[in-house]
């Protein structure tokens, strides 16, 4: 259990040293914000549109995994109230220093030191996948928000969009458990900081939603190359 543990404190801690080195490019990481006419930003911010029908009073949010603060300026420009939120709070505050965004705190998703309900809405976009035991991170958002938990852009379980996959890999497995592996090469995924990448289905989502007897949830598609 011990080395469990420590192979999760040293992949979060692994995430961390990579944020605060980001730092020296600075400009680098800042530039989509202060530069919001550029292509760039547009693409980057396109999924985060849908939340429109949010903005219609102002709200109280926390984002999750907000490095440089992106989706809090971008919140922030929609009259809501926010807090940013990353493992690192090295880029948040240098996009503090720069006027980009209010409040910030360095948060782990699995301990987030906010009480019960303490945010409307609590938004995690591209890094739900990097967490080590990513449904603890969705209880804790789920705890501390009042409304909803919103998740963007995360990498999607293909099993669940692929029957013939499925079909596969069950043939295999009853073959040898193994087999599967020479076929699917990149069935698990690491990414460069040493996360596995935490892939999500509807289905997994509808049972924890139904476990915790959440009153409804909601799936928004979207594709960059079809928009």
């Amino acid at each position: 259990m011990a080395e469990k543990i420590n192979l999760v404190d040293s992949n979060y801690q692994s995430q961390e040293t990579n944020i605060k080195n980001m730092v020296s490019e600075k400009e680098q990481a800042l530039f989509h914000i202060k530069n919001q006419n550029c292509a760039s930003y547009k693409l980057i911010t396109e999924p985060l549109e849908f939340l429109t029908p949010f903005f219609d009073s102002n709200k109280t949010w926390l984002t999750v995994g907000d490095y440089n603060g992106l989706e809090a300026n971008f919140l922030l420009q929609r009259k809501q109230c926010v807090t940013a939120s990353d493992l690192s709070d090295a880029m948040l505050r240098e996009a503090k220093s720069d006027g980009l965004i209010g409040d910030y705190s360095k948060q782990n998703v699995e301990r987030l030191t906010y009480s019960d309900n303490s945010f409307d809405y609590v938004i995690c976009k591209e890094a739900f996948h990097h967490f080590p035991r990513a449904y603890l991170g969705l209880y804790e958002m789920i705890r501390v928000s009042k409304s909803a938990v919103v998740l963007v852009t995360e990498p999607i379980d293909i099993l669940s969009k692929m029957s013939l996959l499925l079909m596969v890999k069950n043939v295999c497995d009853r073959i040898n458990p193994r087999l599967i592996n020479k076929i699917w090469k990149n069935r698990f995924s690491w990414e460069s900081v040493g996360n596995y990448v935490f892939k999500l289905s509807e289905r997994e989502i509808e049972k924890i939603a139904m476990g915790m007897g959440l009153p409804c949830i909601a799936f928004k598609r979207y594709d960059h190359f079809k928009s």
